[in-house]
């Protein structure tokens, strides 16, 4: 049994790994303004010399160092999506800063149209993107936490599907994240797909691998009762391999129409773990 954890994690070291000095050769320019905040494009170098384009989103007013939450867009969009900006000016209002980026294979990162049968019929390109992208929030993160503004010891991440399947594994391995939320997210439900490699990714890759790692970290799980895509059986495998603290919230919707009422529960529950807004003090 130790031996193969230890085989198990020497795969995640070579996965996930990267050179932590490599430099960023960041890049910033304004991105937009308005209601009380201000959008800043960023851009860094990640590993195999990928750069990842990213907006951070913050209070024109706020002073100090604030709490960061990192939000991963779902599938097929990216990080100028509504899906993801909405939310993320809600709780920028409430005293967060808020940044998302655009995934492996999307938004200005896709060298084409990106469909759902990326996530079906190609296991190894799912599997090249999903570990690219769990490096491109680890390099995120050294980034963001070297800015004034940001709280480095107050980091949460919220991932809506795709987003939160990517994030488990990010969140599992980097302690840095305090608090996460994931959301019509679950373990993987692609096992059997692609053969000996759809299994290899799979193994990988799946969510329900890295839950156990998320031990002594409030983990909130937001799923819809009629999910289609991300199965409540999917979800609820993911919820057992989680430690306390930590929260499921079921609620009367599925995959496709989430939104709006699917943030409802993520804000208060961020406050409270980040302490920020009515959760402060």
């Amino acid at each position: 049994m130790s031996e193969d954890l230890s085989q198990n994690e020497l795969l995640r070291e070579l996965a996930f790994g990267y050179d932590r000095d490599v430099p960023f050769d960041a890049t910033t320019a304004p991105a937009g303004e308005g209601g009380g905040m201000t959008v800043e494009r960023f851009e860094i170098t990640s590993r195999y010399e990928e750069r990842v384009s990213g907006l951070l989103l913050q209070s024109i007013e706020a002073q100090g160092s604030r709490p960061l939450i990192l939000v991963g867009h779902p599938g097929t969009l990216d990080k100028s999506s509504d899906y993801v900006l909405w939310p993320a000016e809600q709780w920028v209002a409430r005293g967060a800063i808020c940044a998302t980026i655009d995934q492996a294979g999307h938004g200005e990162r896709a060298k084409r149209p990106v469909g759902m049968e990326d996530f079906q019929r190609w296991p190894m390109r799912r599997l090249d993107q999903s570990l690219q992208t769990v490096v491109d929030w680890m390099r995120t993160l050294d980034y963001l936490s070297e800015r004034a503004e940001v709280d480095a010891e107050r980091v949460g991440f919220v991932g809506f599907s795709m987003g939160g399947m990517r994030g488990a594994p990010f969140v599992g391995l980097d302690e840095r994240v305090k608090t996460a939320s994931f959301c019509i997210s679950g373990a993987s439900t692609l096992s059997g797909r692609g053969g000996s490699a759809g299994k290899l990714a799979d193994n990988l890759t799946d969510p329900g691998a890295y839950a156990p790692m998320m031990a002594g970290r409030a983990i909130q799980v937001v799923a819809g009762e009629r999910d289609d895509l991300i199965t409540p059986e999917a979800t609820q495998r993911f919820y057992d391999r989680l430690s306390e603290p930590r929260e499921l919230v079921w609620l009367p919707c599925g995959h496709w129409d989430f939104m709006p009422q699917g943030i409802q529960p993520v804000g208060p529950f961020l406050e409270k773990h980040l302490g920020y807004g009515e959760g402060a003090g």
